[in-house]
C-alpha cells in the first residue's frame, strides 16, 4: 500500500516537460524518453506528523522497461540547510514506496551556496540516497 494518497497526485502521464513551481521558483524535468511521469504534491498533502517536514514535490517514473527514478524537489528561496532536512525527512518517510527506484534530490534556490557539499545535512542526505 502506497503512502501517497490519490489526492496528492497532480498527474501521471507522458509529458515532454514536467514543471513544479512555487514561491517564484521553478524546477523543470525534461522527459526526452517519453516515459510516463507522475507528479506528486508532497508538502501539505502527503501525511506527516507534528514536527516532520516534507519537500514540495516529487516526480517519478514507473515503467517495466527502464531503470525507474524518483526526483524529490524542494523549491527554496533561502535556507539551504532547512531544504536538506525537508528532503531527508521526505525520503526516509517515502523510501518504501520507491524500493526499485534510483533516488534523486533537487533543491532550487535563489543563489549558489559555497561549501554546500560540506554541510552536515548534505552528507546525511547523500548517504540516505546512496544506500537505496
Amino acid at each position: 500500500m502506497s503512502l501517497i494518497q490519490a489526492k496528492c497526485i497532480e498527474y501521471n502521464e507522458r509529458r515532454t516537460i514536467n514543471v513544479a513551481t512555487e514561491k517564484g521558483k521553478t524546477y523543470r524535468l525534461n522527459n526526452h524518453s517519453n516515459l510516463k511521469i507522475r507528479k506528486v504534491k508532497v508538502d501539505k498533502c502527503v501525511s506527516q506528523n507534528h514536527g516532520e517536514m516534507r519537500c514540495d514535490f516529487l516526480f517519478n517514473t514507473d515503467e517495466k522497461s527502464t531503470k525507474n527514478q524518483v526526483f524529490f524537489v524542494e523549491l527554496k528561496g533561502r535556507g539551504i540547510g532547512h531544504a536538506l532536512k525537508q528532503l531527508y525527512q521526505t525520503i526516509v518517510f517515502l523510501k518504501s514506496d520507491f524500493k526499485n527506484h534510483q533516488l534523486n534530490a533537487r533543491i532550487v534556490g535563489s543563489k549558489d551556496a559555497p561549501g554546500f557539499a560540506n554541510i552536515s545535512g548534505y552528507k546525511k542526505l547523500k548517504n540516505e540516497i546512496q544506500s537505496s
